[in-house]
C-alpha cells in the first residue's frame, strides 16, 4: 500500500534547484535567494471540498489547478510576480497515490506558466474532506504594488472581464491576470485593485465605501445569462448574477484616467454608499450578497 512517503520521494523528484531557488522542496525549509532591492509580498489561500469544488463531481488535477490559481489572482490584484510556493493538503484517508500525485500535478499546471515553482509544503491524511492551502510568495520586481485603499472620488470603476455564472464551470478553468494587473500596476493611473473572488458587490466596499454602478456598462458574461434561465441558480436575472455572483477572478480596480485594459463600469463618490444607476437613470443601493464565510 502507497504511503505518505512514497507520495514524498515522488514530488522530491519533480523539484530543481534554481536561481532563485536554491534549495527546494525536499529539506525542512526551501532556500531562496532574494534580491535587496525587491519587495517580498506573501499571501495564503485556501479551497475546501463542498465550499470551493466538489470532489465527487471535479477531478484533483482542476481541484490544485484553482488551489493555486486563486493564489495567483492575488498577486494579479497587486500587480506583483509569482515568484514560488508553498502547499499543504489534508487528504482524505485512502484516496490513494495516484489521487495525490494528479492532485500535484494540477498544482504544478497552474504555477508552471508564471515561472512560479512549488518549493514545498506539507502532506496529511484524515477521515475529513479534501482541504488545500496554498501559501504564495510574489515579487515586485521594479512595481509598485496596488493596494484596495487609493481610490478617490472621480475615480473611474472597471472590470477586465464580464461577471456573472462562473458556478456552470469557469470558477474551476479561470486564467489569473497577471499579464494585465502588472498593466495596470505599470500604468500609473490605478489607484485601488482587487480580484473578483466574492462577488462584485461584496468586493466593491474592499476598495471604496461610496460608488456609482452603471447597468449600462456592466459586462455580463454569456453564463450569467443561462444561469438566470435555469432553475436552482439562484432564479434571479443575468444582473443579479453579474452583481453578486462571486469567483468571476478578473480585476475591479479603481483609477483616475483611462488605463491600459479593462472597461469602465461606474465612478467613485464621495458620499451615498454603493448604488447601481439603471438603464431608465433610477438609481438604487446595491446590497451585498456575495459570499461569506460564516464564522
Amino acid at each position: 500500500m502507497p504511503t505518505e512517503s512514497d507520495f514524498l520521494a515522488w514530488v522530491k523528484q519533480q523539484q530543481q534547484a534554481t536561481s532563485r531557488v536554491l534549495l527546494p522542496a525536499g529539506d525542512d525549509l526551501a532556500i531562496l535567494r532574494w534580491p535587496s532591492d525587491d519587495l517580498l509580498l506573501v499571501g495564503i489561500d485556501q479551497v475546501l471540498d463542498g465550499i470551493h469544488f466538489d470532489a465527487s463531481i471535479h477531478p484533483p488535477r482542476a481541484i490544485g489547478r484553482k488551489a493555486v490559481n486563486r493564489n495567483l489572482s492575488d498577486c494579479a490584484a497587486m500587480g506583483c510576480l509569482p515568484a514560488a510556493a508553498v502547499v499543504s493538503f489534508a487528504l482524505p484517508g485512502g484516496v490513494g497515490l495516484d489521487y495525490a500525485t494528479e492532485l500535484y500535478l494540477g498544482l504544478h499546471d497552474a504555477a508552471h506558466p508564471f515561472d512560479c515553482p512549488i518549493v514545498g509544503g506539507d502532506t496529511g491524511s484524515w477521515n475529513g474532506k479534501l482541504a488545500v492551502s496554498v501559501s504564495i510568495i510574489g515579487r515586485a520586481d521594479g512595481v509598485k504594488p496596488i493596494t484596495r485603499t487609493g481610490a478617490r472620488a472621480g475615480d473611474g470603476i472597471y472590470v477586465t472581464g464580464p461577471l456573472g455564472g462562473s458556478i456552470l464551470g469557469r470558477h474551476m478553468i479561470f486564467l489569473p491576470r497577471i499579464r494585465e494587473g502588472r498593466q495596470l500596476a505599470s500604468s500609473g493611473v490605478v489607484t485601488a485593485m482587487i480580484d473578483l473572488s466574492d462577488g462584485l458587490s461584496r468586493d466593491l466596499p474592499r476598495i471604496c465605501s461610496s460608488a456609482i454602478v452603471e447597468e449600462t456598462g456592466l459586462p455580463i458574461h454569456d453564463d450569467a445569462k443561462v444561469a438566470a434561465t435555469e432553475s436552482g441558480i439562484g432564479h434571479r436575472s443575468a444582473l443579479a448574477h453579474a452583481l453578486h455572483d462571486g469567483e468571476d477572478y478578473e480585476l475591479l480596480f479603481s483609477a483616475s484616467a483611462p488605463p491600459p485594459v479593462g472597461t469602465r463600469i461606474g465612478t467613485v463618490t464621495a458620499q451615498g454608499g454603493i448604488a447601481l444607476r439603471r438603464r431608465d437613470g433610477t438609481v438604487e443601493p446595491v446590497v451585498s450578497q456575495g459570499w461569506e464565510h460564516g464564522l
